[in-house]
């Protein structure tokens, strides 16, 4: 099946479908597509969550891969307060400060994002909103 442009919709949501472009790299991993298009609803947008509990506290001090699951659990909780799911995120943008446990950050986003994963983007950063930080994810979703 093809979209605009010839792009080939390999995997479909009720509300988003997945682009592959003809010419184009295919996805360095298989946790992110590269290209989403909204099918229907309306757009959510999901500030940078970080490892910050309920209470505020810093989750995981020193430790980049319970701070990755703290984040993206923010992220779960937001998705489903809104009647979403990990298969309704459009987009998401990891920042952060070292790339020293990328394994593990990839093992996490396969988990959540085995297949039809949404476009991203991660980028390493000098720093967060606090030193002991070590990630933030932002992300769009489709709703309603």
């Amino acid at each position: 099946m093809t979209g605009d442009g010839g792009a080939a919709i390999t995997g479909m949501s009720p509300r988003k479908s997945i682009r592959d472009v003809p010419g184009t790299p295919p996805p360095f991993r298989p946790y992110y597509s590269t290209a989403v298009r909204v099918s229907a609803g309306d757009l959510l947008y999901i500030s940078g969550q970080v490892a910050w509990d309920d209470q505020g506290r810093v989750v995981g001090v020193g430790d980049g891969p319970a701070q990755a699951r703290q984040a993206f659990d923010n992220v779960g909780r937001i998705l489903a307060a809104h009647g979403a799911s990990w298969q309704d995120l459009l987009k998401v943008t990891v920042f952060v400060t070292d790339f020293g446990w990328f394994d593990e950050l990839s093992a996490l986003r396969e988990r959540l994002f085995p297949a039809h994963g949404p476009a991203s983007t991660i980028v390493q950063v000098a720093g967060l909103v606090q030193p002991e930080l070590l990630i933030e994810v932002e992300a769009v979703a489709v709703v309603g």
